[in-house]
């Protein structure tokens, strides 16, 4: 159906020849059929020139697409080049970050064979009254610098559960050794012979090797869980040692939210000036600290807010029976401490309260009542290993970390 305005340019053009013809054969100019004839002349004239001036009209506007459609057609190219611009960029990120972990595998292989050399032999370690005073260890003392030598050093960890809900929310991991034949020395037995034989240090170093390890893979995974990871006094106060500790932490400050370095009660209140400021130290790189093996509630709380400690191990039926042992010691009345504001007074400190060694519902039962966050026990997971594959950097990708063998 034509346009109304073609249709109004259709009738300009009839009225322009008829009003043609007329004139025509009124002035006489020319006969009847002669002036009729050359109106229709002049309407095909006059429809040929708004025909051609119509195609003008289409060609500029098909010229206007066509400059359009170069310049979009250029502005694409421009994008495709900034995008493969950026491709390149992305390319050149991933091998700087690949050679980074090259760098960073291969510094952590340097850290391994350093404790290798450290170890030594029996008896460039021991001399003198110290070679008497562990003579009665020494097989114990040669198998667990055998162990690390020969790097027989196992990870267990162990679940920290939320409460009541039973989540895991941390990891504790715990150091274990096996010797030649494959037996796993007790801690009890190689914490022993490893401290007579000062290389708790060694031990300290390989066990944040390997917590350093399972972050990375638990963080490149994006799970969100922190691991506690045992360091002795010893090792906070070695001057030799702790500068060479701290600088592999500060490698991995990236990391400070996913590792909280653990430390027992007695060690934490029998530590010298060296290993406060060493401590002091790893908290300026954002690392939070835990005590644990509470004996006693006399603490102070305050010194250990300064200190960086942000959480606090007790087990469920010595914290029971430290609420009235609180009370005493702080000068309160039995009983003006609620059990439920036990948690609170620490957490007053910016300290999270984690009951331990919760064997049965009965005692998770009691702790409930008392409002802690985190709970930590055979109850919910026993200590496992955790599987070869994690511990190495190319294999492995499945997120259950920890081996399923009993």
């Amino acid at each position: 159906m034509p346009r109304a305005s073609d249709i109004l340019i259709l009738l300009t053009y009839i009225t322009i020849a008829a009003v043609a013809a007329i004139g025509f054969e009124f002035f006489g100019l020319m006969p009847t059929l002669n002036a009729w004839m050359m109106g229709a002349i002049v309407f095909i004239v006059a429809g040929m020139a708004h025909s051609a001036s119509a195609r003008g009209q289409e060609r500029r506007a098909l010229e206007t697409e066509i400059h359009e459609l170069k310049a979009a057609n250029l502005a694409l190219a421009e994008e495709f080049e900034a995008a493969q611009s950026r491709i390149d960029e992305i390319a050149d990120e991933l091998r700087a970050e690949s050679v980074e972990r090259d760098n960073a595998l291969v510094q952590e292989v340097k850290v391994l064979e350093d404790l290798v050399r450290r170890v030594g032999p029996a008896d460039q370690q021991m001399h003198g009254d110290a070679a008497i005073a562990a003579s009665t260890a020494h097989t114990d003392i040669d198998t667990v610098r055998e162990a690390l030598a020969a790097n027989r050093v196992d990870l267990y960890l162990q679940p920290v559960v939320t409460l009541p809900q039973r989540r895991t929310a941390f990891y504790e991991s715990y150091t274990r050794l096996r010797d030649a034949t494959g037996r796993i020395l007790t801690p009890a037995a190689f914490m022993a012979a490893a401290e007579e034989a000062g290389l708790m240090a060694e031990v300290d170093n390989l066990l944040l090797f390997r917590c350093v390890q399972i972050v990375r893979r638990l963080t490149g995974q994006d799970r969100k869980v922190a691991i506690f990871c045992n360091v002795s006094l010893n090792s906070l106060s070695d001057e030799t040692f702790f500068p060479e500790f701290l600088d592999f932490i500060r490698q991995n400050k990236d990391l400070s939210g996913s590792l909280i370095f653990e430390i027992s009660q007695q060690a934490f209140e029998e530590r010298d000036a060296i290993a406060a400021r060493n401590m002091a130290r790893m908290a300026d790189f954002g690392f939070r600290f835990s005590i644990d093996q509470i004996n006693h509630v006399d603490l102070d709380l305050t010194e250990m807010e300064r200190a960086g400690v942000r959480f606090a191990k007790i087990a469920g039926r010595r914290l029971l029976d430290a609420i009235d042992d609180y009370e005493s010691i702080a000068g309160y009345e039995a009983g003006a401490i609620a059990t439920e504001d036990m948690a609170g007074l620490f957490g007053r400190h910016g300290i999270e309260l984690i009951v331990e060694k919760l064997e049965d519902e009965a005692t998770v039962v009691e702790v409930l009542e008392m409002d802690v966050a985190y709970g930590q026990g055979h109850l919910f997971g026993e200590p496992r290993p955790v599987r070869d594959d994690v511990l190495e950097p190319t294999r492995g990708t499945d997120s259950n970390i920890i081996q399923m063998s009993a």
